[in-house]
């Protein structure tokens, strides 16, 4: 099912020690295993081949690889399903399988067959950025990730914003006249 323009919800996953399903183990395949082992998620990989990053993984023990054909169980337990393959056909079956188990899909490059999407990401602590086109324009994406990235303050502002924070909640400052005198400080240290 396609969507409308914007008619996503974003959202932020936690993952840690949740299945997620990867469905394919080229090399577009391993860039999403590789994000998703930041969230910690227990990673399942069904795929006959996989390139040489999923196959050290596996031996590493920090993926799962079932060297075989995807079967639709595979999704059973699943919290997410990613779809890389670049058979139409079982991009289908996948997300079929997914949405008969109401397990959100990200199908890589194929809008049609995705219920989720996922976008580029950005992190800097305490910042995690996510950007996303529903899938329309993943180069324009990439990019302005990295003009994000390029605009990000530096770690000397966070921290004083931290200390801010701290000192707002001790004093009982109101939300409302946070934000004002956070501008304020960060201008004058810009100088």
């Amino acid at each position: 099912m396609v969507e409308a323009d914007g008619a996503v919800y974003p959202v932020f996953l936690k993952l840690e020690g949740r299945k997620v399903l990867v469905v394919g183990a080229g090399s577009v395949a391993a860039r999403k295993v590789m994000s998703l082992l930041e969230s910690h998620a227990t990673i399942c990989v069904v795929a006959p081949k996989a390139n040489a990053d999923i196959e050290q993984l596996a031996r590493d023990g920090r993926i799962e690889w079932h060297p075989r054909a995807f079967e639709d169980a595979d999704v059973d337990g699943a919290w997410l399903v990613v779809a890389s393959t670049s058979d139409p056909n079982v991009q289908r079956r996948i997300a079929e399988a997914a949405r008969t188990r109401c397990t959100f899909v990200i199908a890589v490059d194929d809008v049609v067959n995705s219920s989720a999407h996922s976008g580029a990401i950005v992190r800097r602590s305490p910042f995690t950025i996510a950007i996303s086109s529903s899938g329309a324009t993943p180069a324009l994406t990439r990019l302005v990730r990295e003009i994000i990235e390029q605009v990000l303050p530096p770690e000397e502002w966070i921290e004083h914003a931290k200390q801010l924070r701290a000192k707002w909640l001790a004093q009982g400052k109101p939300a409302g006249e946070r934000f004002g005198e956070l501008v304020r400080e960060l201008a004058a240290r810009a100088r």
